[in-house]
């Protein structure tokens, strides 16, 4: 709550949808005005194509990010198109819309997402298992399967007798991992896995991978990757969020990324995959709206 009111004294932008319609729809954009006698007041939401339309009794949910966390809620219009001042200057249109309900941290990853399944030419993924410690000699011999197609997931060659991330004395993890030495280490190895991107957002990616099932996967473990998207190539940290199986022994693997930071120096990669996923957007819509 505190960080909602502050997010709303910095007149912080806001993505609403459609409750229900997160990963479908396009976000409507807009800017959090006043909070008051249980109303929160929004900037009149700009929308890609304008193939949004809000109005009053529609529930929707709605993102945004301030200080470095996402937060995501749901409630219901109240009001629409209410003239609102911003400031002495600016006169905007605004909505209203009821108490925020079901506050929380959130992922806003289905939100932004963008498919990439109308690419005339795929993707194609390098991945690196980074939590794949192993201290002892055991092996398990179900991960020695022969793979009959042109993507892999080798977990044998993913397991390390020594740990590829930084640890302290006492052998933990140590709080503030610089990971571009991480990545430029295992990159030097074969690829743990290759597979094709699917959809992305600014925060999170896709991966359609073969030969493995969402039950190998752990939860939260931490994957090196490598693309080229538009001439750039893009390296990034992400943890594992999801995993579903798919036919022909393929899982989809929805991961949060961890690293660059967009507020780091690095954050160039974060700013291409942004502007690439609005694109693919904004070309969905238009294509839609043609057809």
């Amino acid at each position: 709550m505190q960080l909602l009111n502050d997010a709303i004294d910095r007149n912080t932008s806001i993505g609403v949808v459609h409750l229900g319609r997160s990963g479908h729809d396009p976000l409507a954009q807009g800017r959090l005005l006043e909070w008051k006698d249980n109303v929160l007041i929004i900037e009149e939401l700009q929308i890609i194509g304008r193939d949004v339309v809000l109005k009053s009794n529609d529930r929707i949910e709605a993102y945004l990010s301030y200080n470095g966390t996402m937060l995501t809620f749901e409630a219901k219009v109240l009001k629409v198109e209410m003239p609102r001042k911003l400031n002495k200057e600016r006169v905007v249109r605004a909505l209203h819309i009821s108490n925020p309900m079901n506050l929380r941290e959130g992922d806003r990853r289905s939100a932004f997402r963008a498919s990439l399944s109308g690419l005339a030419e795929e993707i194609p993924v390098k991945v690196w298992f980074l939590d794949r410690f192993k201290p002892d000699d055991e092996c398990d011999e179900s991960l020695f399967v022969e793979r009959n197609t042109s993507y892999y997931t080798d977990l044998m060659a993913a397991q390390s007798f020594d740990s590829q991330i930084p640890v302290d004395e006492d052998g933990k993890e140590v709080l503030c991992v610089d990971w571009n030495p991480v990545l430029k280490s295992v990159m030097l190895q074969s690829p743990h896995a290759e597979g094709r991107l699917i959809d992305l957002t600014s925060n999170g990616l896709g991966i359609l991978m073969y030969g493995i099932s969402s039950m190998q996967l752990d939860r939260f473990e931490r994957i090196g990757m490598s693309f080229e998207l538009e001439g750039h190539q893009l390296d990034f940290v992400a943890e594992v969020r999801q995993g579903t199986d798919l036919r022909g022994s393929a899982c989809r693997v929805g991961m949060l990324i961890v690293h660059p930071d967009r507020r780091g120096g690095t954050a160039m990669a974060r700013r291409i995959l942004e502007q690439f996923a609005m694109q693919i957007q904004r070309d969905q819509l238009k294509n839609r709206k043609a057809s």
